[in-house]
């Protein structure tokens, strides 16, 4: 995970900057997983512990966090409550929801449709990483 931080902030340049804000602690953590009777998946947690949220890429991308000064904690909904109980909402790139499915336990990126008729067609990662990779292979790609 912070190998992919690095990455990015190697590939910041002045239009695609991007900003991690402090680390969270573990006790901020479970206090918000606690407090908003949600659970975080754990390569999620590597993150926030690494990172409370991000601007990455001049905002292409955003990740929230748990506690602090930040823009936005996890589950905000830019779409107001068109996004299924079942996803766990932890950040947003363009004009997508980067979710958890904690039923399905994968990533995806959700459009806002009827998650069960688009599940198929929905971008969908293993681990918080693999959304990191697919970001960077994004702006990696753009570059040459």
């Amino acid at each position: 995970m912070k190998s992919r931080i690095e990455k990015i902030k190697s590939l910041s340049g002045s239009w695609m900057e991007s900003y991690f804000f402090p680390p969270a602690s573990e006790s901020e953590i479970s206090e918000y997983e606690k407090s908003n009777n949600i659970i975080i998946p754990k390569s999620y947690k590597e993150f926030l512990m690494l990172t409370n949220g991000a601007r990455i890429f001049g905002s292409d991308m955003c990740s929230y966090g748990v506690s602090g000064d930040i823009n936005h904690y996890l589950n905000y909904d830019f779409t107001n409550g068109s996004v299924p109980e079942e996803l766990l909402i932890l950040g947003d790139y363009n004009d997508t929801h980067i979710c958890y499915d904690h039923h399905d336990d994968i990533y995806v990126l959700y459009r806002d449709e009827k998650y069960e008729c688009i599940k198929e067609e929905c971008v969908i990662f293993d681990d918080f990483c693999e959304v990191l990779d697919f970001v960077i292979d994004v702006v990696d790609e753009e570059d040459e």
